[in-house]
């Protein structure tokens, strides 16, 4: 009875606005980095607080060759690193000075000296993932376990990247350029189509990720 208390909330958030909270659901998978064949406009991200998404959203994707023309975090880094430009001259940079200079909030500092300060340190970021490979934040001693490459899980067990703002941008276009075989990603919400009414039920009642990550490791090939 106690159980069930505790869960009604829960219960109630799912029966009348189709939600669970994707607080207590996010979990990582370590996946091949070329199963992300496409990604998501964060115009077409349904709920970033919801675990399930339902609807069409997944028939937007975009496939991933043409992320550059979407995304200055992921252009940039090709601009630095397979263009040889100097990263004062690349799209994000360009961007994220101007913001600053017109007294905003930039994402990537406060000032120009911090700004050139986290490109530089992108830099060591590429150095230690083609020395080490993908690491996860827990190896990193990053108490922000759930801070890995953002993606959501579509109909078809479609694992899709989505665009800035849900983590790891740079990382996943590094991984990309420097080959990295293996990934991390965090996976921030899944398709409605993937549960069952019982699955959903175990999903709002279970204290922990283990029952739904073994679920899709049944729907979608990725090693846990």
């Amino acid at each position: 009875m106690i159980a069930f208390i505790k869960n009604l909330p829960k219960k109630i958030n799912y029966f009348f606005f189709n939600k669970i909270s994707s607080k207590n659901h996010i979990f990582n998978l370590k996946i091949d980095t070329n199963k992300i064949e496409h990604f998501l406009e964060l115009k077409n991200a349904i709920d970033k607080k919801n675990f399930i998404w339902d609807g069409d959203w997944d028939t937007k994707k975009i496939d991933i060759a043409k992320y550059r023309k979407y995304s200055a975090s992921y252009n940039s880094i090709h601009e630095i690193y397979q263009e040889n430009k100097d990263f004062t001259e690349c799209e994000e940079y360009k961007i994220k000075s101007k913001l600053i200079l017109n007294g905003k909030t930039s994402g990537r500092g406060q000032n120009l000296v911090e700004l050139n300060d986290y490109f530089k340190s992108l830099d060591k970021l590429k150095d230690s993932l083609n020395q080490f490979g993908y690491k996860s934040q827990l190896e990193l001693n990053n108490n922000k376990k759930n801070d890995e490459i953002g993606v959501v899980i579509g109909s078809n067990g479609e694992i899709i990247k989505l665009e800035d703002k849900f983590g790891g941008t740079h990382r996943f276009a590094l991984c990309k350029l420097l080959e990295i075989k293996q990934i991390i990603v965090s996976v921030k919400a899944i398709h409605k189509s993937l549960l069952e009414k019982s699955d959903i039920k175990k999903v709002i009642t279970q204290k922990n990720n283990e029952y739904i990550v073994s679920l899709l490791k049944n729907r979608i090939k990725v090693k846990k």
